[in-house]
């Protein structure tokens, strides 16, 4: 059994994956259909354009990976509570420990040292809110514009990926099928 045979068994109709990618990503089939004009046109019979072709029926199988994918998690453990952080204060003018700790499920005692640390390092910015009698005083953080450049860094630095689920599985085996049949095509067209 050739390849092209291979894969036309293994992968359902382009049209019904196009189908399925806009069903799943909240989008009109035409506007998808529009990124994957080639895998609606009649199957080319040269080798270049077959390359074209399962390229882009590729690129489908990865997009269907990525929206049948988990949530993003952490690769590694390195400033993920920086960066969250962070990111919660660039979303809104200031906040106290306790609202860093309610939002993002974290102790209100590990928010405050967090929030400490990173006012130390001139990340952030504190006042005092409110004077009590007895206690701790109330303070109120706000992000320093080297805690918005810190933000960025960390943005471009710490690493996330999807979990996999049953579904994204799946339609990575058959991406990485058809990314194997393109390098042989790629290799069958270059001993020509």
């Amino acid at each position: 059994m050739s390849d092209m045979v291979k894969a036309r068994s293994m992968v359902p109709s382009p049209f019904a994956l196009l189908q399925e990618y806009a069903k799943r990503i909240g989008r009109p089939f035409h506007e998808v259909a529009m990124k994957y004009t080639i895998l609606l046109q009649p199957q080319p019979t040269d080798v270049d354009g077959n390359i074209r072709y399962l390229e882009s029926l590729a690129r489908l199988l990865g997009d269907l990976v990525t929206s049948y994918s988990g949530p993003l998690v952490f690769e590694s453990k390195g400033n993920q509570r920086k960066l969250l952080i962070l990111s919660y204060f660039s979303e809104r003018d200031c906040a106290t420990s306790l609202d860093v700790s309610s939002d993002l499920k974290v102790s209100l005692t590990n928010a405050s040292e967090r929030l400490r640390r990173y006012y130390k390092q001139g990340l952030l910015t504190r006042r005092v809110v409110e004077r009590r009698r007895r206690g701790r005083r109330t303070m109120v953080y706000k992000l320093t514009e080297a805690g918005r450049r810190r933000l960025t860094l960390l943005e471009k630095t710490v690493k996330f990926k999807r979990t996999e689920t049953y579904e994204s599985k799946k339609y990575r085996s058959r991406q990485l099928m058809v990314e194997n049949m393109v390098r042989a095509l790629r290799q069958q067209l270059a001993s020509i």
